[in-house]
């Protein structure tokens, strides 16, 4: 891990990203007293799917089989007087 003066971060910003991107982590420090920690932004999923992809998303990865008893404990069996909430 890396350490960087507040000052220097400051002065060389693109540099320190520059080894943040290329996966370094990066402690900031001011006066040489550690306030922060820099480091790689973690992969995103992506924003959208084929079909294949959500159906594989959607068959391998289902809700909790206890939800749907939860789920009655909680409202029973009508939605009657829910209205009133």
């Amino acid at each position: 891990m890396t350490t960087v003066a507040s000052r220097d971060l400051r002065n060389h910003t693109a540099e320190v990203l520059r080894q943040v991107s290329g996966g370094t982590r990066v402690t900031i420090t001011v006066n040489g007293t550690p306030v922060a920690e820099i480091g790689p932004a973690r992969s995103t999923r992506p924003q959208f799917f084929t079909k294949a992809e959500l159906v594989d998303l959607v068959l391998h990865h289902q809700a909790d089989s206890g939800l749907s008893r939860d789920l009655e404990l909680l409202a029973g069996d009508t939605t009657d007087g829910l209205d009133a909430l």
